[in-house]
């Protein structure tokens, strides 16, 4: 890949080709480059700098620059007089490091942009450490999301021994699968030697209860990491949790309505729907998303007023559990859980209909600790909005302000902590819901029978086969790699889309 400055005329890399009028030799390793003192100067913040102070080098006829390369000195003083520079991926790394020395950020940036079209599972974790090492922050954002999304394929790549710890736990908790937590605890602890005591601190982000009873017998217990004290405890807690069955291999669909009253089911391939233990509540407009092993509900309406509580549900055991309520109380809200973390935004928070407004916060409950914290608010104020997460970034879709219903789309940058516009939804979605498959979003449902698609890499939408049936209000989900919606107002209707072929394969 070739990279451009603004470039001299040719003459002056004429002159140096033929020796004359140089003035200074630039001595990298073994190679010895004749220059002009002026046009290292005039091209370089590094030189100039050095040629105007009292350093030995102002009056000396050479510079050694023992640091860099003798390849690599001899693409540089081609830069400095052309303007152009070959950077593939055997030198990058070098470039970097010769053009943060001579305080090149020209070059800096062109090899960044090198590197950002060029990561791959090969060379992910390296660059992940270049960017950091060099404070490519772009770069660095950009590498930890190809880890995040091609993370099986990173791990099996020879560059494993160079992960550091922190970007492995950020694997493990953006992950879902706890059994390959495991299997990639155990590939970084073989990877490099010297990490075996940092086995029980890891251990802390793999739950054994989401594993099956075979992979726990066959795989964890043969890991001899187990064999401690602590290692004992977790295996005795999760026999006792789960005693002689095997967790839920298929997944469990819970659905509710404004009223409190919820079903489960939990065998798809028969479904029956049960109703769910009366919840600790009795409130309506409330929130409700899926986590892990069940879902959470938060906020609503009900006679003593707004409400701040939060519950959560688990379905294997069938118990309702108590959180921290909400730092604003708040209806007509929504929420999704994501990477341990449950995220609240807008709704509104009166409780006479003319005596009310709209919200615009956007409050974060850390699962891991149970604390409460405050995003950046919304750039505007927004009930019943669509959520949807993609590639770690917060999506908030349509809603209503006011007596209006709003086509606006933000998307929440969680690297550089700021909201920005997205390009707005085509036509009036109300009462739908938005779901995230292969870093796209989807708003389906609602009154109109909607079916649109959004692509945040180029941010535009695309219009799809509606469904048959009105799911207004109705709740979706991702299964299978097809789009499910279920019922709504006045519809008992379950409908699934496929987006591979854009068609809908079946309704129940």
């Amino acid at each position: 890949m070739t990279q451009a400055i603004s470039s001299l005329p040719a003459v002056f890399l004429q002159m140096k080709e033929a020796d004359e009028f140089v003035d200074i030799t630039l001595v990298f390793g073994k190679q010895r480059i004749a220059c002009h003192k002026v046009i290292l100067a005039g091209m370089c913040d590094y030189f100039r700098r050095m040629f105007l102070t009292n350093m030995l080098e102002r009056g000396s006829q050479e510079v050694v620059l023992k640091d860099i390369s003798a390849s690599t000195g001899v693409l540089l003083v081609e830069y400095l007089y052309s303007g152009n520079i070959d950077i593939t991926q055997l030198n990058a790394q070098d470039l970097l490091a010769a053009s943060e020395m001579l305080l090149l950020g020209a070059l800096k940036k062109n090899v960044e942009d090198f590197l950002l079209s060029h990561t791959d599972s090969v060379n992910c974790i390296s660059i992940i450490n270049l960017a950091r090492l060099y404070d490519l922050k772009t770069l660095l954002a950009d590498a930890r999301s190809y880890l995040h999304e091609h993370v099986k394929e990173v791990v099996e790549a020879e560059e494993m021994h160079l992960l550091q710890e922190g970007d492995l736990i950020e694997v493990l908790e953006a992950n879902v699968s706890q059994e390959e937590n495991f299997l990639f605890i155990q590939k970084w602890m073989k990877s490099a030697e010297g990490r075996t005591d940092r086995f029980d601190d890891l251990m802390q982000h793999v739950s054994l209860s989401q594993c099956s009873k075979d992979f726990v017998c066959n795989t964890v217990m043969a890991e001899k990491l187990m064999h401690n004290t602590r290692g004992v405890q977790l295996l005795q807690q999760f026999m006792e949790s789960y005693g002689s069955a095997d967790p839920p291999k298929q997944p469990s669909l819970a659905v509710g309505n404004d009223d409190a009253e919820m079903w489960l089911c939990t065998d798809l391939n028969t479904p029956q729907w049960q109703l769910i233990q009366q919840p600790p509540f009795h409130i309506a407009l409330y929130s409700a998303c899926a986590s892990p092993g069940g879902f959470v509900v938060s906020g609503g309406r009900s006679q003593n007023g707004i409400q701040r509580e939060c519950y959560s549900y688990a379905a294997q055991n069938g118990q309702w559990n108590t959180l921290p309520p909400m730092p604003t109380a708040r209806f007509n809200h929504s929420s999704i859980y994501h990477n341990h973390h449950l995220y609240v935004v807008g709704g509104c928070d009166g409780y006479d209909i003319f005596d009310r407004s709209d919200l615009n916060s956007v409050e974060v409950l850390d699962m891991r600790n149970l604390q409460w914290n405050h995003l950046p608010p919304l750039p505007r104020e927004v009930r019943l909005a669509y959520l949807a997460i993609v590639s770690d970034n917060l999506f908030v879709l349509g809603g209503f302000c006011g007596l209006n219903w709003v086509a606006d789309v933000h998307e929440f940058d969680s690297t550089q902590q700021t909201w920005r516009q997205r390009s707005p939804i085509p036509e009036r979605c109300e009462r739908g819901v938005a779901v995230s498959f292969n870093d796209l979003v989807y708003v389906v449902g609602g009154r109109n029978r909607s079916c649109m698609r959004f692509n945040p890499r180029n941010n535009t939408w695309t219009s799809l086969q509606r469904p048959q049936f009105s799911h207004w209000r109705g709740p979706s989900l991702v299964l299978n790699g097809n789009i499910v919606v279920f019922g709504g107002q006045g519809n008992d209707s379950i409908e699934e889309y496929s987006p591979l072929t854009d068609s809908c394969p079946r309704g129940h």
